[in-house]
Order: structure tokens, then sequence, then C-alpha cells
């Protein structure tokens, strides 16, 4: 461990490694508590539910989380650019000022997206998979997650990793299940609808809760600062960020929704089952990636090229090796993982096989959507993302009738492949920094440094 930790010391620096071996390793082994009882939380909610009420779940759940990236409008990753930014240059009236702005957004966005949705539900577009119930319910459950991803975002900013991650990743993942459980014993019927609902009211009141601690952190960091805006500079990144967030939550959550679209609740409960134990490699990219935002833009921003380069090998190191032990895993013990949801699931093993290589391959790569969206590239990561998702969606549409619920995660993974290797390409011809382990072998040259 010592010879470990003296090599990440030699990449990084001291500084760094203190900062990813403390707050990063508190991240780490939360996400992982938090996997684990979202693995847990799921199980319980197959179990109590049945194959098709599971499936309309899931999809009611995955739904939430990309409506959910609509209405914070890429509030939750501006936080993490913007904030330190402007602490760093003691710019607190500006860093307050887009705290402010960023919840009025996310209000006025709300109530836009669900009059917009009610219009679009009696226009007869909407596919009638879900009933208008359903969707106020999903509606609701988006505005918590996404106000709830902004405070998380904004609290691993002001350096509070475990209020922005305990609430969600701990609290919620064990109440919900509980208060379900309880409601299935006393009532003796617990539908998908009812589950949900359950699910949501706990959601709310811990981002209610949360909210309260982020603002209080907000007013001690700021030092009573006057109120300031720079929409000019921030309008922007912040939309790239709106973007980009919404392309990136389709393609991770919408190919559950169109799998039950095309084939039916009950393959999109085997499928979902399968996609949320592969979602387990994606662990130590976002723990890795969560703490080093901040520091990764205040690098890059204070022109410190040597530091950021180094604390991309840290994590691509870390994120590696981590990622591939768990393929590994899942390799070896998948169906019975699958199994554990509902016996039926374990057929689902080549889907998972599939999602899990795709994750395997994103660790490879290293934080690259972090680095991209913390630096100068998030109009070019934004641009890289719609092309390269937009042909996968439309992939998908065209061969999951064809060849079942396989080829979504076919398209899935093909798509994680062409985004890294696009995005590697971008980042050392644009920054000279390149985040995947191929930096171990092939350092990037810094622009300075360019002939």
């Amino acid at each position: 461990m010592n010879a470990i930790v003296r090599k990440l010391k030699v990449l990084a620096g001291d500084a760094a490694v203190a900062r990813l071996a403390g707050s990063g390793l508190w991240a780490l082994v939360i996400k992982v508590a938090g996997a684990g009882l979202t693995y847990i939380m799921l199980v319980l909610f197959a179990r109590m539910l049945g194959a098709d009420a599971y499936g309309m779940f899931g999809m009611m759940l995955n739904l939430s989380i990309v409506f959910a990236a609509v209405i914070s409008l890429g509030t939750p990753t501006a936080i993490m650019r913007f904030w330190p930014n402007h602490i760093e240059k003691q710019e607190f009236g500006l860093a307050k000022g887009f705290y402010v702005g960023a919840f009025k957004i996310m209000a006025v966005s709300s109530l836009v997206f669900v009059v917009s949705l009610i219009a679009v539900y009696f226009a007869g577009v909407l596919p009638s998979t879900l009933k208008l119930g359903q969707m106020l319910l999903v509606w609701i459950m988006a505005v918590a997650m996404g106000v709830g991803d902004f405070l998380a975002s904004a609290l691993r900013a002001q350096h509070r990793v475990l209020w922005s991650m305990v609430p969600r990743d701990i609290a919620w993942r064990i109440l919900a299940p509980v208060v379900a459980g309880l409601s299935l014993w006393l009532q003796g019927a617990l539908d998908a609808n009812t589950a949900f609902a359950y699910t949501t009211l706990i959601m709310v009141l811990l981002v209610i809760l949360q909210i309260l601690v982020s603002w209080r952190d907000a007013q001690r960091q700021t030092s009573q600062a006057n109120l300031s805006t720079d929409w000019k500079v921030w309008r922007r990144p912040t939309l790239s960020f709106a973007f980009a967030a919404l392309i990136f939550a389709t393609i991770q959550q919408l190919d559950v929704v169109v799998v039950g679209y095309l084939l039916g609740a009950k393959d999109a409960g085997a499928y979902f089952a399968a996609q949320k134990t592969a979602s387990l490699l994606g662990l130590a990219m976002i723990a890795g990636g969560l703490v080093a935002a901040p520091m990764l833009s205040a690098a890059y921003h204070a022109g410190r090229h040597i530091e950021l380069q180094r604390i991309c090998k840290v994590l691509a190191f870390a994120i590696a090796a981590a990622t591939l032990f768990g393929f590994a895993f899942v390799i070896v013990i998948g169906k019975p993982l699958l199994a554990v949801f509902n016996p039926a699931y374990s057929d689902a093993y080549p889907i998972l096989l599939i999602l899990a290589a795709g994750y395997a391959i994103d660790a490879l790569a290293g934080p690259t959507a972090y680095l991209m969206q913390m630096t100068s590239l998030e109009n070019t990561y934004l641009r890289v993302m719609a092309i390269v998702y937009a042909f996968v969606l439309a992939l998908q549409l065209a061969i999951v009738p064809l060849y079942g619920a396989v080829a979504a995660a076919v398209a899935t993974a093909l798509g994680v492949c062409i985004w890294n290797l696009l995005a590697i390409y971008h980042m050392r011809a644009k920054l000279g920094i390149d985040s995947s382990v191929l930096s171990f072998l092939f350092p990037p040259q810094p622009p300075s440094a360019r002939p």
C-alpha cells in the first residue's frame, strides 16, 4: 500500500493525492455502499411487485432520471465548474449569484415541463404505455431528482462529500423499500404506482434536507457577499451542459423504456435488472469523477497543465483497475446475480455481459466526460455526444423489434466505444491532455510544447 501511495504522489503530487485519498476514499466507500443498497432495493421491489409491475416500476424510475436532466438544465455540472472557479478567485458574489440563479432556472423549467407534458399527453402524442397519473408521478420524482442532482454537485463543490451523497445513495435506498414493504404488509398488496409514490415522497423529503444544509454552507463560504451575476459567461456552457446531460441520461436510461415500449413490461424488467447490475461497474468512475471534477476545473482554469495531467493519470489508473476487477466478477457470477431479482431474469445474462463490457471500455478511457466539461471542451463534448447517441437510439429503435432486448445492449456498448475514442482524440488534439490509460504508454504533448 505504501508503494502505491508513493507512486500516486509521484504522479499527482502530495496535495492532489491527499484530496483524492481523503474525500475520494469517502466518496468511493459511500458509492460502493450505495450500489449495494441499490441492488438490494431493486431486488426487494422486484420480489414485492412481480415481473410486469417491476418492469413498469423500472420504466417510471428511468424516465424520471431522463426528465430530471431536462429540469435541471445543466446546473449540476455547471455548479462544479463555476463555484470552485469563483471561490478560488474570491468572486463570492458571482458564486452566490449562480447558486441562486440555478434554483430559479429549475423552478421555471419544472413549470414549463409539466405544462408541456400535460399538453402533449392530451394531444395523443405520447404512447399509452404510461397513464397521465403515472406521468405526473414521474414528473414529481424528476423534479426531486433534478434539484437533488444540483444539490449533490453543489455540496461536493463546497467539500461536503457526506452530505452530497448519503441522503440519496444511502438513506433513500434504505427507506424506500422499507416503507413499500410496510405498505405491502399492512394492505396485503402493492402495485407499481403505490411503490413509486412512496419512493418519490422519500426522495422529496431528503432533498428538502439537502437544501437546508447546502444553503447554509453557501452563505458561509461566500462571506455574506452581495449577489451578482454574469450570465454572458455562464449561459453558453450551462446550456451545453444541459444538452449533454440530457443526451447522456437518455442513452443511459431510455433503453429500458425503449425495450418496454417495443417488447413489453416483462422484457423491460429483465433488461432493467441487467442494466442495474452492470451499472455497479461504474462506481469507480463516478466516485473518482465526483470528487475530482472541481479539482480538474481549478487546475485547468489556473493554467496548471502538469497537475491536470497528473490528476488524470491517478484517476485512469484507479478507475481502470477497480472496474476491470469488477468485470471479471460479473462474468463469473452474473447469472446468480440476475436470478436474485427473478429466476427468469437469468436469461438476460448475455445482455448483462454486453453492458458490463461497455462499462469496462469506459473505465479504460478514464473520466473523459468530466474532463471535457470542466475545461473548454463542453461544446465539443455536446456535439460528439449528440451525434453518437442519436445514432445509438436510432439503432435501438431499428433493431430491437428484430433481435430483441440484446440488440439494445449491443447498441449501447457500441456507443460507449465510439464516444470514448472520439473524446480521447479531441482532448489530446485540443488540450494536450489524455484521461485514458493510454497516457501511460503514449504521453500527450502539451500545446505549448508543440512546434
